[in-house]
C-alpha cells in the first residue's frame, strides 16, 4: 500500500533526501514497525510515550531497533528544521525485508485534523468485523487498514469500529474508543487494543479527576444503553461520536466536555515545558 508524504524532505537511514526519492512500498514478507506522533509549535507531543510504545512494538515483532531514542529525537529535530514545518504528523518506519535488509525512514504525513464543526457536533462511524493479530503493537496490517479505508470511503464515515468474532467492541481502525454511561467511563482492556498515547493521557485525567472507569469490551447490543461515546488518537485527540450506525450519542455530555478541556490544558502545559526548557 502506498503511503502519502508531505514536505520537501524525508529522512532515510542516515541522511535527508528529497521527497522525489521517497518509496513506501513494502513486500508482504517485510515486517514494518512504525509510530506516528503529532508536532505542534515545533514540539513533538508526548514523544517519550511514543518512543516507549515504538520499542514495545519492536519487542512484540521480535525486532531490535537500530537507533536509540536520542538518535531518533535528533532525526525529528532535523526533519522539522529542514521542512520548516511547525505543525503536522510525523511517521517513523523501521522496516526489515525477507533478506534481513534494514531500512529506517522518518517523514511528514499529510495532516487531516477534525474541524471545529466535527468537534462540536461529533462524527459518524460504522462497524467493521475485524480483529488484529497483534493489537497491542503498531505493526503494519494492510488487510485491516485496507478494509477500513474502503468502508470509510463507501459509507462516508469518519471511522470504522472494530468488532471481534464474539460481537464485542474493541477500538477504531485508527483510534481508541471510550463510552460513558451513568457518570462511568468504559473502554476495552489494554490487552485487546493498541495502547494509544492520547488514550493513556485520557486515562491519567480520569484517574486524576477521580472518575470511575471500567475496562470492558462492550457487546454490540450494549451500545444503545450508553450515554456518550468518543474517539481518541494522535490526530483527533478527543473527538465525540454522534452515532455508530443508527445508535445515537450525546455529544454535549458534561464529562466529555470537561475531559476535552483537561486534555487541551495538559497539551499546552507539555508544550510550554519543552519550549521554555
Amino acid at each position: 500500500m502506498h503511503t502519502a508524504i508531505s514536505g520537501q524532505y524525508f529522512y532515510k537511514n542516515r541522511t535527508l533526501k528529497s521527497v522525489n526519492f521517497f518509496n513506501s512500498e513494502a513486500s508482504d514478507s517485510s515486517v514494518c514497525v512504525y509510530e506516528v506522533f503529532r508536532v505542534e509549535d515545533s514540539v513533538p507531543l508526548f514523544i517519550e510515550d511514543h518512543l516507549k510504545r515504538l520499542k514495545n512494538s519492536a519487542n512484540i515483532a521480535n525486532i531490535e531497533l537500530w537507533k536509540t531514542s536520542s538518535q531518533i529525537k535528533q532525526v525529528i529535530k532535523t526533519l522539522i528544521a529542514a521542512n520548516n514545518s511547525d505543525d503536522g504528523n510525523i511517521k517513523l518506519d523501521f522496516k526489515i525485508n525477507s533478506n534481513s535488509e534494514r531500512e529506517f525512514q522518518a517523514y511528514f504525513l499529510p495532516s487531516h485534523y477534525p474541524s471545529e464543526t466535527e468537534y462540536k457536533k461529533g462524527v459518524v462511524a460504522c462497524f467493521q468485523q475485524a480483529e488484529r493479530p497483534n493489537p497491542t503493537a503498531k505493526i503494519f496490517n494492510s488487510k485491516v487498514r485496507g478494509q477500513a479505508n474502503s468502508i470509510i470511503e463507501k459509507e462516508h464515515v469518519y471511522e470504522t469500529i472494530l468488532v471481534d468474532h464474539l460481537d464485542h467492541i474493541t477500538e477504531g481502525s485508527r483510534s481508541n474508543l471510550f463510552f460513558i454511561k451513568d457518570e462511568q467511563f468504559f473502554t476495552a482492556p489494554d490487552e485487546v487494543v493498541l495502547p494509544g498515547v492520547i488514550r493513556k493521557k485520557v486515562l491519567e485525567i480520569i484517574e486524576m479527576k477521580g472518575w470511575n472507569i471500567q475496562f470492558k469490551s462492550l457487546h454490540k447490543d450494549e451500545l444503545s444503553t450508553m450515554d456518550a461515546a468518543f474517539l481518541t488518537g494522535t490526530s483527533p485527540r478527543v473527538l465525540p461520536l454522534n452515532n455508530i450506525n443508527s445508535i445515537k450519542f450525546n455529544v454535549e455530555h458534561p464529562l466529555l466536555q470537561e475531559l476535552k478541556s483537561s486534555l487541551n490544558l495538559m497539551i499546552n502545559e507539555y508544550k510550554s515545558s519543552r519550549i521554555n526548557s
